[in-house]
């Protein structure tokens, strides 16, 4: 007998429910809902931040009509045509909404505002260099003694003006131990934030079969004017480059001379002149005194 209550009493409550449903969804009601908001005829040059996600709107009609149209992603259109960079204010009365045919709502307008405040900004652009990460230090000076070429080494950010001026560098992911034993692989680039792009969203690497490395040359003789000669008078240079430039390079192609200008001490400073690939890492001594 208690068993059949039970059920007797779980059916109505159920049944209940499903009448309470059935008027909530067939008769009229007025609430609000947040309409997800569309900028129409933007200008080109301009770009734009912190915009409302969704205006909240005042509708009228039945229940199931509403749930449809939260469904539906319908969205205001709002005419942007006259924005101008910095801080602007849109009037929400020249809107539209296409309601799909089959909703059958009254839009009574915007419920708490009559307008935005968005931030339009310039487009802007320039080409800034690719620069790698490592994940660790181990990865880094490995990396530092092979010879690689970016592909590409350089890239176009795009962007409000006042973000695009603060980039200096696109950075790669970060190079792993295992990349760093491969010859050929691809980085992703790490993206700045949603308003700011870069013209590629990958850059190759690869690396060359070669490695830089250093080499010092000793016993150098220092070029003096004609009848001038100075003291010391020959140097040792130390020199970088690509390993397998450095195997075949001859010191004859290094040329030291000396600045005309002396210091407060009467001491010239030394000029090296290199090959093109080969860079100067130190010279010892760095100064002479002239005879």
């Amino acid at each position: 007998m208690f068993r059949e209550n039970l059920g007797i009493r779980i059916f109505s409550l159920v049944l209940a429910v499903f009448v309470w449903v059935q008027s909530q969804l067939t008769t009229e009601h007025r609430t609000v809902v947040g309409l997800p908001v569309n900028l129409k005829s933007v200008p080109k040059n301009i770009t734009l931040e912190r915009l409302p996600q969704s205006i909240p709107f005042q509708v009228k009609g039945k229940g199931l009509d509403i749930i449809k149209l939260k469904l539906s992603h319908t969205k205001v259109s709002i005419d942007a045509s006259k924005i101008q960079p910095g801080v602007d204010i849109i009037s929400l009365t020249d809107y539209t909404i296409d309601l799909p045919e089959n909703i059958n709502i009254t839009l009574l307008g915007p419920a708490d505002q009559q307008e935005i405040a968005v931030h339009a900004d310039v487009f802007h652009q320039k080409k800034v260099p690719v620069q790698l990460s490592y994940a660790d230090t181990f990865t880094r000076q490995r990396f530092a003694s092979l010879k690689f070429e970016l592909v590409p080494d350089r890239v176009i950010v795009f962007g409000p003006k006042n973000k695009v001026q603060a980039i200096d560098f696109a950075y790669t992911e970060a190079i792993t131990r295992e990349m760093a034993s491969e010859r050929d692989f691809i980085l992703k680039l790490n993206a700045t934030g949603d308003d700011v792009s870069f013209s590629e969203t990958q850059v190759r690497v690869r690396v060359s079969n070669s490695y830089n490395t250093s080499k010092v040359l000793d016993n150098l003789k220092i070029i003096s004017e004609a009848g001038k000669s100075c003291f010391p008078s020959h140097a040792t240079v130390k020199i970088a480059g690509d390993s397998e430039l450095l195997k075949q390079f001859d010191p004859v192609n290094v040329k030291i001379t000396i600045s005309p200008e002396a210091d407060t001490q009467g001491l010239h400073s030394l000029k090296v002149e290199l090959p093109l690939g080969i860079e100067l890492v130190a010279i010892t001594p760095d100064k002479v005194r002239i005879k």
